[in-house]
């Protein structure tokens, strides 16, 4: 298995989007067969409306094939500990960029993260936000875990609590989901959760609306709003956007190495169990929802059905497409200071302002 050159591809966007796993250009993918539907290899031009610096992105990137998936436990750690490594350098970076500071801490018997930007809002002083990290469920663990933390932190002069949740292979389903409930339910011993937000993306979307889920169905006081950001709600049927954007996304394919981690996360538990796949949940009741992807996401579909699904509930759910960008390209932008960052950070201000008392 080629984890060195895999890594490599990785680091300029993945470090930072949140369900990234490795992927390898090749140059023998001028086709991929995807349940008998022929996909010839993708040759786009960068769109005219995005900024030149999202553009300047975009043409950097390589979009290949996934490596040989993990077959034993052994090699899944392996694999985990490599891509938590090179994430820790995105980490590092945003850090440096931000000047943010951040502290260990238990909470609940669980490692978390506490973030706190140079400068808080005076809107949200007197709270936090509640931050799960994504990764396949499977990876960014550790102080990689930050990432998006550090990003939101920045952007909205917040102090947020990042969650280092058990993760596969040595810690399934429903690990990840109990330790963060876990947190929660220690975080609104101390602050009104009427006026804290849970936030992650792709997988941290995922694993933020399913414990939201299962905070409603405890009768446990639930956040006054959720971010899910391009989140994977889908772990048992593949949407449309995967098979049709394929080729446009760094992220590669669910094929592979990303269903493999849903594989090992879900540990033969029904796939569409609500809490593994919040699409098929009871949706009533739920908190106001903001969700964010663009027009190259392979997780376009999943997070465009969640929205339809969240409305039909009665839900107050907005969801924002940003053209051009693949998975997790609102926060990976900032890293080239893209106007499409700051807008994503201004839209989530003016959600947030809205929905938190």
């Amino acid at each position: 298995m080629k984890r060195r050159s895999v890594l490599k591809v990785v680091l300029t966007s993945a470090l930072i989007a949140a369900l990234s796993v490795p992927a390898v250009a090749t140059a023998d993918s001028a086709k991929t067969v995807i349940e008998g539907l022929p996909m010839a290899a993708r040759a786009a031009p960068v769109p005219a409306g995005v900024s030149p610096e999202l553009a300047g992105l975009i043409e950097s990137r390589q979009v290949g094939t996934h490596a040989e998936t993990p077959s034993s436990t052994k090699q899944w750690l392996a694999l985990q500990a490599e891509f938590d490594a090179a994430s820790l350098q995105g980490v590092a970076r945003l850090l440096e960029m931000t000047g943010a500071q951040f502290a260990i801490e238990n909470v609940a018997g669980v490692t978390t993260y506490r973030v706190t930007p140079t400068t808080i809002d005076p809107r949200w002083a007197d709270t936090v936000f509640v931050h799960v990290h994504g990764g396949a469920f499977v990876f960014n663990g550790g102080e990689a875990a930050m990432a998006e933390a550090i990003w939101m932190a920045h952007g909205l002069g917040v102090e947020v609590v990042s969650v280092d949740y058990r993760r596969p292979p040595l810690h399934p389903f429903p690990a990840a989901t109990d330790d963060v409930i876990a947190v929660w339910q220690q975080v609104i011993k101390d602050h009104d959760p009427a006026k804290v937000a849970m936030f992650g993306t792709s997988a941290g979307g995922n694993l933020a609306l399913s414990t939201v889920l299962q905070l409603r169905d405890m009768g446990t006081p639930l956040p006054g709003a959720i971010m899910a950001g391009t989140p994977a709600v889908d772990l048992a049927q593949t949407s449309d956007s995967w098979i049709t954007l394929q080729g446009l996304d760094p992220l590669g394919a669910r094929e592979g190495v990303i269903e493999g981690t849903f594989d090992i996360y879900a540990d033969g538990t029904d796939r569409t169990d609500p809490r593994l796949s919040p699409i098929y949940a009871n949706l009533g009741n739920m908190p106001p929802t903001v969700l964010l992807t663009g027009t190259r996401d392979l997780l376009l579909s999943d997070t465009v059905r969640m929205h339809r699904a969240l409305r039909a509930a009665g839900v107050a759910a907005d969801l924002h497409v940003y053209d051009g960008q693949s998975h997790g390209d609102y926060m990976a932008g900032f890293f080239v200071n893209a106007p499409e960052t700051h807008d994503a950070w201004r839209e989530l201000n003016t959600f947030f302002d809205l929905h938190l008392e």
